[in-house]
């Protein structure tokens, strides 16, 4: 359930008019490539949900609607439960005092310590939200194995890691790093923790990015924030690391839940997963057809499914702007140009979105 993260210094701004090549508008209203939403609100092919139409009223509503959402995504994740939380902090909270309370029951309560994996960031890397002030949580700017295993004491609980990282730039996490994290998890008895709260759920070309490595992780944090209701997030994990979860967490907005129902079952629509796969190889293959007519202004292009990132060989912000207005809404990240359209984006769109950037190129070369 993906949201943008709540720290990007590049939201896209309201209200911006469409671009104009010659006598053709790029788009009737502004294409949102900045990862802000998972569906266009005006597509046809938006979400739908066999959930009650109305709101729950009750609390017991409330949480029947939420254990049949849990229901639907258990199944389509490694995870044996699920919980549902209102908020990305939440979420990180409750995965962090999960993963010591289990520690405890099992044996271990010097085990609190969190190792949370960034890689090497230009420094604005921040905490996942929630964890802000926990002394028992370090920031780790390098994935190389032996400074992870150096980390490493009888007090770490668990490694926390986003397999595609889009907060400080844009990178997609190696399988290999993954691979490694999971095996030193597995030979000092850690948890790891993925978070997806912006590659998951369709965005990477599958349901979650972590799929593409087959590493599979014993916790992960997933979120979505729907225009037209509140946010939700969820917390997966396993049977195992279930026994350290506590009872009376927060329930969920039932706006959030209805919400999340329609995703879900949008998801899970047949064929639903293949036109996001044809979709994202249409993005990839025309971004890479502007980078290399472009060389002057791309150093590199990076990506995977439909998160794809050009990299500048100045800062991105003015790009940014640039594009936005003129209807194009991206994000900034440094020097990197982050383009995440929704996943129901169609081809005119991602045409229209590589024209605008082309006739920026073009002008910023005059």
């Amino acid at each position: 359930m993906s949201a943008p993260f709540s720290d990007s210094t590049s939201e896209p701004n309201a209200l911006i008019k469409p671009a104009v090549t010659g006598d053709t508008l790029v788009a009737a209203a502004p294409l949102d490539f900045s990862g802000s939403s998972l569906f266009f609100p005006e597509n046809s092919s938006a979400p739908r949900t066999n959930a009650p139409i109305d709101s729950p009223q009750s609390a017991p509503e409330a949480a029947a609607l939420s254990d049949a959402l849990c229901a639907k995504i258990s199944p389509v994740s490694f995870g044996d439960r699920v919980f549902l939380l209102p908020t990305e902090a939440d979420a990180w909270r409750s995965a962090v005092e999960m993963v010591r309370r289990y520690h405890r029951l099992v044996g271990r309560p010097k085990r609190r310590r969190f190792i949370v994996c960034v890689g090497p960031a230009d420094g604005t890397e921040s905490l996942p939200p929630g964890l802000e002030g926990d002394d028992e949580i370090i920031l780790l700017r390098t994935d190389d194995h032996a400074a992870v295993q150096a980390e490493v004491d009888v007090t770490t609980a668990g490694i926390l890691i986003a397999p595609v990282r889009t907060r400080a730039g844009f990178e997609v996490v190696p399988g290999s790093v993954l691979a490694r994290l999971r095996e030193t998890a597995d030979e000092y008895g850690l948890m790891l923790g993925f978070d997806e709260t912006f590659c998951g759920l369709g965005r990477s070309g599958m349901l979650w990015a972590h799929e593409w490595t087959g590493v599979t992780p014993d916790l992960m944090v997933a979120g979505h924030g729907p225009a037209d209701a509140p946010p939700l997030a969820a917390l997966v994990v396993t049977q195992r690391l279930a026994r350290g979860a506590l009872g009376g967490s927060a329930l969920a907005d039932g706006a959030a839940l209805l919400a999340g129902h329609a995703l879900v079952d949008a998801l899970s629509t047949p064929g639903f997963q293949e036109r996001v796969q044809n979709r994202s190889w249409y993005l990839e293959d025309q971004l890479s057809a502007l980078f290399y007519r472009r060389r002057a202004a791309f150093t590199a292009l990076d990506g995977l499914g439909l998160m794809q990132a050009l990299t500048l060989t100045g800062d991105a912000e003015p790009i940014r702007a640039k594009l936005a207005a003129h209807g194009l809404l991206t994000r900034a990240m440094g020097s990197v140009l982050g383009l995440f359209p929704p996943l129901t984006v169609e081809e005119s769109d991602i045409d229209a979105a590589v024209s605008c950037i082309e006739m920026i190129c073009a002008q910023e070369e005059r």
